[in-house]
């Protein structure tokens, strides 16, 4: 009898050992994807300047493109990893956001929510992130991926831009 209660315990401390190896490998796959997402995104980012610049985009009243084109990529798009490959790629903002600096929502809602977010107004691009197990690892990710630091997921917390015309310089 007590080599079966000394065999259970075994078995009980290898499980939670295996557990801890198999969540900690989980959570390094997860940092990895959130470090390609950030350069994803930073690709995107200079993409969308390089083509703004140099007059290859249609530009709007404030200099950026009006569209990411996803011809600029050579046929392979910079992924968010972070989310599932079957949803838009991206997202671009109407009129009615022109003044937001963040998408809403930060994170995937619905499974179907777009990877990325361009808000041409601003010339900003925004990666969303899956909902963690909490608030703060979500925003957390959605900081480090974006390169930003949101205290909360409230779209109340979130900054709003000014957008003013452009001032023609031949006035």
């Amino acid at each position: 009898m007590r080599r079966v209660v000394d065999l259970i315990c075994v078995l009980v401390v290898a499980s939670i050992a295996v557990a801890a190896v198999m969540m900690n490998k989980r959570g390094d796959q997860f940092a990895e994807r959130v470090e390609e997402t950030r350069a994803a995104l930073v690709t995107i980012q200079s993409e969308l300047v390089i083509r703004s610049q140099s007059g290859q985009a249609s530009l709007n009243p404030r200099g950026w493109s009006e569209t990411i084109v996803p011809a600029w990529f050579g046929g392979e798009l910079p992924a968010n990893t972070v989310l599932s490959e079957d949803r838009p790629w991206m997202e671009i903002a109407s009129v009615e956001q022109a003044s937001w600096e963040h998408p809403r929502p930060l994170f995937d809602v619905s499974g179907s929510d777009a990877a990325f977010w361009y808000n041409p107004a601003l010339g900003i691009v925004r990666a969303r992130v899956p909902m963690q197990p909490t608030d703060k690892a979500t925003i957390d990710s959605y900081n480090t991926i974006n390169n930003v630091d949101l205290q909360s997921l409230s779209a109340s917390n979130t900054v709003q831009a000014s957008v003013q015309p452009v001032a023609n310089s031949s006035d």
